[in-house]
C-alpha cells in the first residue's frame, strides 16, 4: 500500500487527484489517496454554504465533474440560475447549476444539524462511491480575504463594498468570480487561519504518507491557505516522506485562472522556476524534495532539487497516466 497525501486546491488539484485515482484503477495498485483541500474559497451565497474546491475534488473523484470546465457537475442544467438572472440579477454572479445547488443545499442542512465540514465531505464521498479520502484542511472557517486599494474607483467595485478606509477588503469569490480578478489587489490574507485547527486526520495523513504531493494548484490562494493552518506546514517539513510538487505554470502562463496576478502580488515570477523557488527546497528550510515541470520549462542544471519533465496538461486520457508515471520517477530520484 502506497499512502499519498495530496495538498489540493480546486481545478488543478481535482484533475491531479483524478489522475492518481485512474492510475490506481488501471494498474490495480494499492494506492491510498488522501486529498487535503483548501477551504479559503468557501463562502455563503444565497444562504447556502459553498465549498468550491472541495466540490471540484469530490465531483472529479466521483466521475461526476465537468472535466471541460474543471468545475461543476457534468451535464448539469441551469433552470434555477436562469430564474436568478431574471428575478435577482445582483445575486446571479456566482453560477450554481441545479445539481450543484442541490448539493450545496444538502451541505448547508447537514452543517446546520451539527455535522462538521469533514463529516459532510466524508458523507458525500461515500455517497459518490469515492475510495479516496477527501478532507478539508480545517473544519473551522478560514476565508481568504483580498485587500484592494482604496483609490480604486467605487464604480469598479460594488455598492455594498464601498468604504472610506485606506483599503477595501473583498471576499475571495467576489474578487475572483464577480470581479474576474480585478482590481489588482494589495495582498491576500487568511486572518482566521491562526485560530483554526487542522481537521481530524489531516496531520496524520501527512506524517504517515509515503509520498506528499503538492498539486498544480494556485500557489498563493489555493496551496498557501492550506499550509497556513497551524501544524500543516510543519508536518510537511517534518514528514519522512518525499515531498514533490507539480508546476501550475507552463511556458510562463498559468494552466488555468489568474495565478499570474496572484503570484505578482506575492512578488513571485510567473514561471515554473518561480513557483518552485516560492515553495523552496526542504533541505534549505522550504518544502520540496522534487519538482515536476513541463518540458517547455526544462532548463539545464544544476537544480536545487531533483527535477523531472513531463507534459503537464491533464486531459482525462493517457496523458494523465504519463504524468503520474513521471511523478513516481521523480519520487524515486529523491535521495532517502
Amino acid at each position: 500500500m502506497m499512502r499519498v497525501a495530496l495538498l489540493s486546491g480546486g481545478v488543478g488539484g481535482a484533475r491531479c487527484a483524478l489522475a492518481l485515482d485512474i492510475w490506481r484503477r488501471e494498474t490495480r495498485s494499492r494506492l491510498d489517496l488522501t486529498a487535503i483541500v483548501n477551504v479559503g474559497d468557501d463562502f455563503t451565497h444565497l444562504g447556502l454554504r459553498i465549498s468550491p474546491d472541495i466540490d471540484s475534488v469530490l465531483y472529479h473523484l466521483g466521475d461526476l465533474g465537468d472535466t471541460a470546465r474543471g468545475w461543476g457537475r457534468a451535464g448539469d442544467s441551469a433552470t434555477i440560475a436562469e430564474q436568478l438572472r431574471r428575478h435577482l440579477p445582483e445575486a446571479a454572479w456566482f453560477h450554481l447549476g441545479d445539481l450543484d445547488l442541490g448539493h450545496s443545499l444538502i451541505r448547508t442542512r447537514l452543517l446546520a444539524q451539527g455535522l462538521t465540514l469533514s463529516e459532510v465531505t466524508a458523507k458525500f464521498a461515500e455517497d459518490f462511491g469515492i475510495e479516496a479520502s477527501v478532507r478539508p484542511v480545517t473544519d473551522d472557517p478560514s476565508p481568504t480575504v483580498v485587500d484592494v486599494p482604496a483609490e480604486v474607483p467605487a464604480e469598479t467595485l460594488w455598492p455594498d463594498e464601498a468604504s472610506g478606509t485606506a483599503e477595501r477588503s473583498l471576499g475571495f469569490q467576489e474578487w475572483w468570480v464577480r470581479g474576474q480578478a480585478e482590481p489588482m489587489p494589495c495582498r491576500f490574507r487568511s486572518p482566521a487561519a491562526a485560530e483554526a485547527r487542522p481537521a481530524p486526520g489531516v496531520l496524520d495523513a501527512i506524517r504517515d504518507a509515503d509520498v506528499v504531493v503538492i498539486a498544480p494548484s494556485n500557489p498563493i490562494v489555493s496551496v498557501t491557505p492550506v499550509l497556513d493552518i497551524p501544524g500543516v506546514r510543519e508536518a510537511v517539513r517534518a514528514t519522512s516522506a518525499p515531498v514533490v510538487g507539480l508546476s501550475p505554470i507552463i511556458g510562463g502562463r498559468p494552466v488555468r485562472g489568474w495565478a499570474d496576478r496572484c503570484l505578482a502580488v506575492a512578488g513571485v515570477e510567473c514561471s515554473a522556476t518561480g513557483v518552485r523557488d516560492f515553495y523552496g527546497a526542504r533541505e534549505s528550510g522550504g518544502l520540496l524534495d522534487g519538482w515536476l515541470l513541463d518540458p517547455i520549462d526544462a532548463t539545464p542544471g544544476p537544480h536545487p532539487m531533483p527535477t523531472t519533465a513531463s507534459e503537464l496538461r491533464f486531459g482525462g486520457d493517457e496523458r494523465d497516466t504519463r504524468i503520474v508515471e513521471a511523478l513516481w520517477e521523480l519520487v524515486e530520484a529523491v535521495p532517502r
